[in-house]
């Protein structure tokens, strides 16, 4: 009875805003913007919290960018600035504001962003669509922590991820250039958006693709080089590759404990390499000992796996008749990226998986679809189950208990991964009407 008022408030409250003309409701947004920005502000000055993501990471990296030094020379974990340049560009207008102030925007910004994204997910679907409360508290049970844990942190995945869905939405909406642009910076900021590329290309929309790929090519190449002029950010770009070089040989090295991605678990699951958990020998749930490099070489066997399995399910899918409507269809073909997307990078951090709000959503609406015969309605609502205590496994809710520690250890983070991927997969195949194909097509037989 009280989520029924709660709805009917929040329908009044959304038809009350809808009827105000477009100036008064971008007022509005600044308005709550800006109370927001100051609230976080003074929160941060009197509780002298840095939030260090942000502050030690990206923002000293622009400041010394801007002061003529070399953002990169940090080699110390804590502080090294690992980005493209155009990361420190763009927060130029923050250098010379007060650390407090730098973050109340910062964090105000990002938490506006993360909303125009969540309610994107509403604009995806249909108008006449609805949607059960129930979808969105699925989703925000698996995303939610993540969601709070970047706030907190300042991290840049939560633009990454904003702007990647909101560029893909305008892409599905015909926004060409729009769409392209957005996503593109996304990838720029964080490269692992930059798959959604293939993501294109398997729907055969050349243009989007080469769109997305101009715009990245803008992004990292010309808009810094207006700003810093050529012969300075062809010095940083240098640097930067000899970064990056360093670190992802890092990252694909057998030992490298840090990542929660299926490659990685499955790593660690195979061989010697231990969890990076205080008393790993405690917490190491090796099924079998494989030489490590046979381990490794098994991790990437299983990324190309699920990139490949990606790419031929969008195919697929965009080229049978659905009872669901394509703007669904298409949601849960993005979600099953987004997924991938963390099976596959060699680090896949706990912050990363805000991501999961996409195929959560898209899962649980298609759960809640009556057109899905009842046993499939319980398949995907058992995957739904099953990704939110591997997600929620994890967090230390109770203090003192070690639950979590061996949740990470057995590997939660990717058999969420897993879970979803399963369900999104039953989702579309038991959507299908139709078995017509243009083309030679794989045959997914029905579950």
């Amino acid at each position: 009875m009280k989520w029924a008022k709660l709805e009917t408030w929040a329908k009044a409250l959304a038809m009350r805003v809808s009827t105000l003309s477009r100036p008064k409701k971008l007022v509005l947004i600044f308005l709550a913007w800006l109370i927001l920005a100051g609230a976080v502000s003074l929160l941060d000055w009197r509780a002298d919290r840095v939030r260090r993501d942000f502050t030690a990471y990206s923002l000293q990296a622009s400041r010394t960018l801007y002061a003529g030094g070399d953002p990169y020379a940090r080699e110390e974990a804590r502080t090294s600035y690992k980005y493209f340049p155009l990361n420190a560009v763009l927060l130029g207008p923050f250098t010379n504001l007060p650390i407090p102030v730098a973050q109340g925007i910062w964090t105000a910004t990002n938490c506006f962003l993360l909303g125009f994204c969540l309610y994107a997910h509403r604009r995806w679907m249909p108008r006449d669509m609805r949607i059960p409360w129930w979808v969105w508290l699925v989703a925000l049970a698996i995303a939610g922590r993540f969601f709070i844990k970047n706030i907190r942190l300042g991290q840049w995945n939560t633009s990454v991820y904003c702007l990647s869905f909101l560029g893909l939405l305008a892409l599905h909406r015909a926004r060409e250039v729009t769409g392209a642009l957005t996503l593109s910076l996304a990838a720029a900021l964080k490269y692992m958006p930059s798959f959604f590329t293939l993501y294109w290309i398997a729907r055969r929309e050349w243009r989007k693709a080469l769109l997305v790929l101009l715009g990245g090519i803008f992004w990292i190449l010309v808009f810094p080089t207006v700003i810093l002029g050529p012969t300075r950010h062809a010095e940083l770009l240098e640097k930067y590759w000899a970064k990056a070089t360093k670190q992802y040989k890092g990252m694909t090295e057998a030992e490298y404990t840090s990542s929660h991605s299926l490659r990685s678990t499955l790593v660690r699951l195979t061989s010697d390499v231990k969890p990076r958990l205080p008393d790993p020998d405690r917490y190491d749930f090796t099924v079998v000992r494989l030489d490590k490099n046979l381990a490794r070489a098994l991790g990437e066997a299983a990324a190309v796996t699920a990139l490949g399995l990606a790419l031929l399910l969008t195919l697929w899918a965009t080229r049978r008749e659905s009872f669901l409507p394509t703007e669904h269809r298409d949601l849960l073909l993005v979600g099953f990226w987004y997924v991938t997307l963390l099976m596959i990078s060699p680090e896949s951090r706990t912050p990363h998986f805000l991501t999961l709000f996409t195929p959560s959503f898209a899962l649980a609406l298609a759960a809640s679809n009556p057109r899905y015969t009842p046993k499939m309605r319980r398949a995907l609502k058992t995957c739904l189950g099953a990704a939110i205590v591997f997600a929620l496994g994890n967090a230390e809710i109770f203090e003192h208990a070690r639950y979590h520690l061996i949740a990470t250890g057995v590997g939660f983070y990717a058999w969420a991964q897993v879970t979803l991927a399963i369900g999104v997969f039953l989702a579309l195949r038991g959507s299908v009407v139709s078995s017509h194909s243009s083309g030679d097509l794989p045959h997914f037989p029905r579950a």
